[in-house]
Formats: C-alpha cells, structure tokens, sequence
C-alpha cells in the first residue's frame, strides 16, 4: 500500500506563487523574444511610432520581469535597506521620547528586518554551530556533581530547595531563539531545567517567542533585560542564591554590542558555576597584539594586519558594533580559557573579504586545577617550572601567582536583583591559567609557549613512523616498569609501546607542535570514538565527517591548541590524511612515478602477493628499475631539497651514509631485503601504505587493529602518555635525576654537526639556552655543543643501567666517541650487513645503545 501525502495549505500557497513567479518569468522572456515580430504587427497595425512601441513594450517586458523576480530581491534589498540605509535616516531623525537610547536604538534597527534575521545571517554569523557544540561536548563530558542537600530554606550555587542541582542556561543577546533551536541538534532541551533567552530588542524577542510556542518548548522563557544587569525570576523569588548558579552562558555576536562590557562579563563571572560551569562566546575581532599571553593561550594566529584591524573596526562601527581588543582581552582575563579559535569568514568565498571572528570556551577561573597542576608539574617530570632552564611552562599567561593565598579577598560590586541587594565577597584566585590547566579530560599535552620557531612548523612533516616498534619492545625489553623519553613523531611508535608493553610512563617529545597534534588526535579518537570512525580517520586516512566528529565528540579530550589546529585544518582528513604534510609528497611522488612508468599494476600485485618469492619477482623486475634509476637518483632520492622536504633527511644525514658508500648504494641495501623479509599484506605495513596510499584490516599498526584499539579504550595504557612541545635538551633538563629508564632518540642525532674528536666536554651546566650566552661567538659555541649537553643530561637522568637508544643512517656514527666520552658503555643491536635487513622498515643502517654504567 502506497502512503500518499497530502500537501499543507502552507506548501500550496508556496507551490501556487512559485508556479505565479515562473509564468511572470517566462511570459517576459517570451516577450523579448518575440519582441521584434510584435513590434512590426503593432506598428503595422494601430500605426505607432517605432520610438513609442519601443518604449512601452521595454516597459511591459521589465515590469513583467521585476514582478517576477521581485520575491527573490526582497530580503537582501530589505537587509540592505535596514542596514546600510535605515541607521543613517534614523540618526537624522531619532524620534521623540527616548527612555532608553541603547534599547531605541536596537528597535529601530531590528524593527523592519526582524523576520529576516535568521535567514540573513546565516553566513555572516560564522561559528554559531562551532560554539554550541563545543559547549554541549564539553557539558556531557564533565564529570556529574554528586547530588547533595542544601538543608532547609533558599538553595545556594544552583541548589534548589530539597537539594538538586539545577542547570540552568542563559543565553545573552539571544534574539530571536535561533541559538536555543540549534543546541537541540547537540544537547537536547530537556538537560536544562530552565533556559533564559535574554535580549533587549523586542522585535527579535517577538521572533523569539513565536519560535518556542511553535516548538512547544516547556522550559525555555524570554526576558527582555539589559544583559549587563539581567536578573532570573529564581533570584528573585530567593529559590536560588545567584552566586554559582548558572550551568551555562552564552553570548553569539552580542559581546561586541553590549557597553557596559566590564559589568557583564563580572556579572557573568559572579554567577557562573564555579567548578561545572561553561561560558560560550562567539563574535568578530581585531587584534595585532602579540604579548606573552597571546602565547600561553595559543592566540597568536589572531593577529590582523593594521589595514584589516582598522577597516573591520570602522565599518562595523557604523552599526555600533565594536570590535576593540579590549573586550576579548577582558573576557579572557576574567575567565579561563578551555578552548579558543580564530577563524576568517570568507562568506563572499572572496581572497580580499574575510571577516575575522573567535569562539572562545571558557569556565571559572575559580574552577579547582590542582590535579591537572601536579600532572604537568609531578607526572611530567617538570621540576623546573617557569626557570630559566627546563621547560617554560608558564603559570599565567598574565604573570601573576596562580594560586595566592585564599585569605586574599577583595570587595566585587553589590550584585543588584531588582528591589534586594546581595553583598558578594569572593576569593581572589589570581590570573588566569594557561588553557591546558583548564582541559577537562586527560591531560596529556604539556604546557607550552608559542615560540617563533614554531611558525616554521606550518604542518606536519611525518604522517607516519619510520621505526619498528616491535623490534624496540623485543630487542631493547620494555616493560611496565620502565619511563621511556622517545621522539613523538606520528606517535605510531609510543602507541605501540603502551599497547605491547605498558610502561609506566611515556614522554614523547617533539618540538613540531603539528606532531604533538597528531598524537593528541590518536589518542582523544581512542577515547572518544567508536572504532569504524578510529579506522576510517587513521586506516582509511579519510572521513566525511571528521569536522563534526572533531567538535562534538573530540574536542573535550585535545588541548585548545590541538583543537584549533585541527578545526583549521580539518580539509586533511576529507580525502587521504596521508598524502599530506611533507611526507605526503613522498607518496605522492610514488604515485605519479607508478603511473608514468606504467607500473600501477605490478604495485596491485605485489601488495597481493602470497609470498615473499612473488614479492622478489615482482620487485627485482618491474619496481626496483622505477625507483633505482638514474633520473629518480639525481633529481629525487639523491637531491638535497627532496630529501628534507619530503623525507625529512637533513644533509648532515645525508654525509652519515655518504661516508659508507653512494646514494644509490644505501637505497638499494635498504629496499633489496624487503621484498624477502615478510609480506607485505599480512605483516609489513610500512611499505604497505607507501605503495597503497592507507593501511589494510590485516596489515596495518598493531593500535589500529580491533583487539589493540579496544585493549587501549578499556585500559590505562594512554594515561602514561605525557606530550612535550620543546627540544630533547630543554625536556632532559626539565626531568629530576635518575627518573627514566630508556631514552629512544630515532634519528635525531644524525641531525647535528659533527664535533671534532678532540674537542673538551663542557662542563655540566643549569643554564642550556644558547640565548643566555654573553656574545655571538659563545652562542655559536654553545650551539655546536648542544648534543654534548643532551648526552650529558641523558647520563643525569638515566637510572643506572638504562639506556639511550638511537639508529643511524651511518653504520658507525661519529658520536659514539661522545657517549664514550661522558661514560656510556655503547655497543650495536644490530647492522645492515650483507644484504640483509634490520627490522621491517630498514631504512637506517644500524642500531644502536648506550647503557649507563659506573665510572670506570
């Protein structure tokens, strides 16, 4: 049985004007068309002038097509009229009576585009749907408060008579509800007990007030209030005390609007749950400010350039809307920061218009973050602090104590609600914190500060691990009992180590921050999602929904830093997150290789093959001569600038292998023995994405199977993780004495240049930074020193016994003399050597340790 629908009287009227504008349309296109015919008849036939006819049937034609089109025209021209127009007429002639200028004002703004609002800011109001979502995400992932009683008499901080925590969300600026609507696609209404939409333009409350009468929605009320001074019927009534009362705050383009901005956001401030809740802002900016915190909070991309900070100043200006940096910095002073973004609105997908606007997450600064204080500051290892030396983990980004003593209080303004004054006294709980201090759900990310060096770091560079984690855990015995420092990289390595080996901590360094990023996305996809997703970002390289996914189920796992990063780069994942970053020209370089040579068909069968004699066959007659010919020796493999931008293999690595042989002599050691070592499809799935472009269900890392990725989810494995965004000396030095067991360093050695046999150790220092150096020539000295001081700051850290690790693309890297010289017992875990390979991957021509033994 078929179900017929029957059309509304709503879509019959829109069929019938729709049907009514087309016949207009078409009738004036047919009396253009025929316009010359016409014309000779008419003329022919009632003898008028060629001028007249000509006249009057552009006239009938045009208004033929005006009312057709007219429908289509009416809400920008009305939009435009009221915006652009109607302030300048209504400023000559303000009216008589005024009560209120800033309420009058709003009125005669919103009066004729009321009903327009919603449909014509839709693309102007960027970062709506970012910051509810991002406040429901962080909602549902807060830890729930234990249900107490409040005893007899008024509630206080939200408790409702009989001891009930209430949540209550009050949206400021609210007009015309659309806020409210949205939040129901992320955060059913029904988490609310009550929802205020406070505004002081009533035309936009009328729309408001339609709205949630259509939708039948219980708890949401509207109050027409001046938002710095707004008052709930509940204070009123005295059933809640208003201090710590609201679940939620949000302000969507309404900061910039409201002049006693101060008064607000200390209202905001006094009456937001100190420990649970969440304020939600999103608005435009200007900013070209740079100080240190810019840095701590991870702002520094906000900057505009002095054209675009006063152009966007003064048009908005016009609709008095003010985009002074002084109410983010006051909104970012008074609360804490959770997450922030910087966006550009490029509504007219123009290069020259892009309108800058911010969402900002934020809680109390009152909120209690001495737990995640001790796990940067004990469990990081970071004992140095905010010292010259060691980790520059700032405290504040505004240089004040973080936590004063809670005897200091200070007087706030008597909080007014209507006919009774509360007097309010609260702690000073000094500047705000970094954001990292206010991350709700595991804190891996250290704190660190955006330093210049790090606007190098655009992107990633390695979108995948070379080394073979399962040889380190066989070959090097991890265990559960050991702290293993290791280079971050794609974080395939340390993901690997926690799932085989579980050791007790896991610092992985990186100065990259787009490393760092990867692995906080790895590891907040690990918690968040389910594993079809896990697979489809990070097998798959790819999903359609990873925006989505990112806001409202990752985001309260990643630090502010990694989530903006993400958000801004999220176009990574829509089609194969492996094809980008530096590495990903690597891949891409093999693809367009593949199919010039004509060989995209022998790369489908050795990715089939069966058995490691097929592989061989393949390899040894179709691939090998693609890769190992002269022109891919000269122009790529063999080419500086291709082997750091896309290899990211430095020259001095390059000279580690020179000294043993060509270039083409140490390609050919590294991939002759892979086709006869394991097959591709079931075990080696590092020449299996390179030749793929993704993993495979049977050959991919061990994190990325079902059992591993449930084992991590289940487990504590990710909580030994502890992200560091700074050098291997700066993280060394920040580490107590004695406190690792291993130290795996990859490559990284390689990378330095190379210190003369002779020349003295220097002497054991606290003060690492070359900057605190007295001259240049001391600088330079010290720089060429400085893998001599991590050596050295490995021997300090290392318990005796443990180990530095490293592989090289030398067989004998020139500095085991230095480790040797501080110590260290340094010996081979192994070398490539005839034709034979070291692990799956290969790539480096040996392995090896320094164990820290007594002083002889």
């Amino acid at each position: 049985m078929t179900a017929v629908l029957k059309p509304t009287p709503s879509h019959e009227r829109a069929m019938k004007a729709t049907i009514g504008r087309l016949s207009l349309i078409a009738g004036s296109a047919a009396l253009c068309l025929y316009f010359r015919p016409l014309k000779s008849f008419l003329q022919t036939q009632l003898l008028l002038s060629p001028s007249i006819l000509g006249y009057g049937l552009t006239f009938l034609s045009s208004l033929l097509l005006i009312l057709g089109l007219g429908s289509a025209f009416k809400i920008p021209l009305r939009f435009a009229y009221s915006c652009f127009l109607k302030p300048f007429l209504s400023a000559a002639n303000p009216g008589k009576g005024m009560g209120n200028e800033h309420k009058d004002r709003l009125d005669r703004f919103y009066q004729g585009q009321a009903d327009l609002y919603d449909a014509t800011r839709s693309r102007l109001l960027k970062g709506r749907e970012t910051m509810l979502a991002l406040l429901a995400s962080h909602l549902k992932a807060q830890t729930q408060i234990q249900t107490r009683s409040a005893g007899p008499g008024v509630g206080r901080g939200g408790y409702a008579m009989g001891g009930r925590k209430l949540k209550i969300w009050v949206d400021l600026g609210g007009g015309t509800g659309w806020n409210i609507e949205k939040m129901d696609e992320y955060l059913p209404l029904t988490y609310f007990d009550a929802i205020y939409l406070i505004d002081l333009c009533e035309p936009l409350l009328d729309i408001a007030r339609e709205r949630i009468k259509a939708r039948g929605w219980k708890n949401v009320h509207v109050l027409c209030q001046d938002a710095s001074r707004f008052v709930l019927p509940e204070w009123e009534s005295g059933e809640l005390d208003p201090r710590g009362s609201l679940t939620a705050i949000t302000m969507s383009y309404s900061l910039s609007m409201i002049p006693p901005f101060y008064q607000l956001l200390d209202r905001c401030d006094q009456v937001l749950d100190p420990q649970q809740g969440l304020m939600g802002v999103v608005d435009f900016y200007t900013s070209r400010s740079a100080d240190n915190k810019e840095r701590a909070i991870g702002t520094a991309s906000k900057r505009l350039s002095w054209f675009a900070k006063w152009f966007w100043e003064c048009w908005f200006e016009l609709d008095n809307v003010h985009l002074h940096g002084s109410r983010r910095d006051y909104l970012e002073y008074k609360m804490g920061t959770i997450k922030t973004y910087n966006g550009r609105n490029n509504f007219l997908n123009s290069w020259f218009i892009q309108i800058p606007y911010y969402v900002f997450l934020g809680c109390s600064r009152q909120r209690d973050a001495t737990a995640i204080a001790k796990s940067f500051q004990v469990d990081a290892g970071n004992h140095f602090g905010q010292t010259n030396g060691g980790l520059l983990t700032p405290t504040s980004p505004f240089g004040d104590p973080a936590m004063p003593s809670p005897k200091m209080t200070f007087e706030m303004p008597e909080l007014s609600l209507g006919p009774s004054l509360v007097e309010q006294t609260i702690h000073e709980v000094g500047a705000p914190l970094s954001p990292f201090h206010y991350h709700l759900r595991k804190a891996w990310r250290v704190p660190y500060l955006e330093e210049k060096i790090h606007e190098q770091f655009r992107t990633h560079i390695y979108g995948w691990t070379w080394e073979d984690p399962a040889v380190d855990v066989k070959k090097l015995g991890i265990n559960k009992e050991d702290h293993v420092l290791a280079i971050t990289s794609a974080g395939d390595n340390v993901l690997h180590y926690a799932l085989a080996a579980q050791p007790a901590r896991i610092h992985a360094v990186d100065m990259n921050p787009c490393q760092g990023h990867i692995l906080e996305l790895k590891l907040a996809a690990i918690q968040a999602l389910e594993y079809n997703d896990f697979w489809m970002l990070f097998g798959e390289g790819r999903h359609p929904r990873f925006e989505k996914l990112l806001t409202t189920k990752l985001s309260p796992f990643l630090s502010s830093h990694a989530y903006a990063y993400w958000k801004a780069h999220s176009s990574q994942f829509c089609r194969n997150f492996y094809f980008r970053g530096y590495s990903g020209w690597a891949l891409r370089l093999a693809q367009v290789a593949f199919f010039l040579a004509g060989v995209r068909g022998d790369v489908r069968r050795i990715l089939n093959a069966s058995s490691t004699q097929e592989q061989e066959r393949i390899w040894t007659k179709s691939l090998k001569p693609v890769f190992l010919n002269r022109v891919m020796m000269k122009l790529f493999l063999g080419n500086p600038l291709f082997n750091w931008h896309a290899l990211g293999v430095p020259m001095n690595q390059m000279n580690c292998f020179l000294k043993d042989g060509s270039v083409e002599d140490f390609v050919t050691a590294t991939f002759d023995p892979i086709p006869k070592l394991t097959t591709l499809k079931d075990d080696n799935y590092f020449f299996l994405l390179c030749l793929n472009g993704r993993y495979t269900r049977a050959s991919c890392p061990a994190y990325l199977k079902p059992e591993g990725f449930k084992t991590l989810k289940a487990g504590r494995g990710t909580d030994s993780f502890k992200l560091h965004t700074d050098t291997i000396l700066n993280v060394l030095r920040g580490l107590p004495d004695e406190s690792l067991t291993k130290i795996i360093v990859m490559d990284s050695m390689d990378w330095f240049d190379p210190i003369s046999p002779s020349t003295p150790l220097p002497a054991p220092t606290s003060e690492p930074r070359d900057t605190l150096d007295p001259t240049p020539e001391m600088a330079l000295e010290h720089l060429r020193s400085e893998l001599d001081y991590e050596i050295l700051e490995m021997r300090r850290v290392l318990k005796m016994g443990g180990m530095a690790v490293w592989r090289s693309a030398g067989k004998k890297p020139w500095y085991i003399q230095r480790f040797e010289l501080v110590g260290f017992k340094v010996s081979p875990i192994d070398i490539r050597e005839d034709g034979k390979a070291i692990d799956r991957v290969n790539m480096y021509a040996s392995f090896w340790k320094a164990e820290k033994v007594d002083r002889v």
